[in-house]
């Protein structure tokens, strides 16, 4: 058991000192070892892909997903919204995608996302086609600011469910005020913000607690980072009330 703690604890500082180098993951292959194992091992459904997943990363390979604890967060979020439009921001490897897709009860739902790294989004591609979900999913290469009128034309002027934030944290608050300035968060719309606590996002976070957000009621719940028991992370669910 230590030994996997070990590797554990290796394979996460490596992977968050090679982001200083923007969008090109951690360097060692870990995304491709991950797709491989989940095409080899996995059944062709969501519960299945996202378990396989998180045993992957449970058995030494740390890699940035909500992950199992924080994912019964992300369902509870959505069962009580029930959306029928959802946007994630940041697909990595298609983790949270399948996740929240296979939480979309409503028929005709969409999820839209967002994923600035060409090589990510082909791992998530895969892999959503591996747990059945690629109608259901529509993928976008980011930023989101290059992609804002494309996303307000597939809406057809309606405004967005479910906003799923789980990409590079100095842009929480900046792809928000997107979103609200283009119309596409409206009345009732759910702002789920992963990682408040670690790295955290001190410009959104200020945003909530300032006043300057007072158009959102936020709740947050106090966990773990994923797949560690010993880092604290917060999960900021916010509604706007237009």
């Amino acid at each position: 058991m230590w030994w996997n703690e070990v590797r554990m604890l290796a394979s996460f500082a490596f992977s968050y000192t090679s982001r200083r180098i923007p969008c090109c993951g951690a360097g060692d292959g870990r995304e491709e070892k991950l797709m491989d194992h989940v095409l080899q091992n996995a059944e062709r459904n969501p519960e299945s892909v996202i378990q396989t997943m998180d045993a992957f990363a449970k058995s030494g390979t740390w890699f940035m997903s909500i992950g199992d604890r924080k994912g019964k967060i992300l369902d509870a979020a959505l069962q009580k919204r029930k959306p029928a439009l959802v946007l994630e921001l940041g697909s990595y490897c298609g983790y949270s995608a399948v996740r929240i897709a296979s939480q979309l009860a409503i028929p005709g739902s969409k999820l839209f996302t967002v994923e600035i790294n060409p090589r990510y989004a082909d791992i998530a591609r895969q892999i959503i086609d591996h747990a059945g979900l690629s109608s259901q999913i529509h993928q976008l290469p980011g930023p989101l600011s290059s992609q804002i009128e494309a996303l307000q034309l597939a809406l057809k002027s309606s405004s967005l469910d479910f906003v799923f934030m789980d990409h590079s944290k100095d842009y929480y608050l900046e792809d928000y005020l997107l979103l609200k300035n283009f119309k596409l968060i409206g009345d009732g719309s759910v702002v789920f913000a992963d990682n408040m606590g670690f790295p955290g996002s001190p410009q959104f976070w200020n945003y909530l607690h300032r006043g300057e957000g007072q158009e959102l009621e936020t709740e947050y719940h106090q966990t773990k980072v994923e797949y560690l028991d010993w880092i604290n992370d917060t999960v900021a669910i916010s509604t706007f009330r237009g």
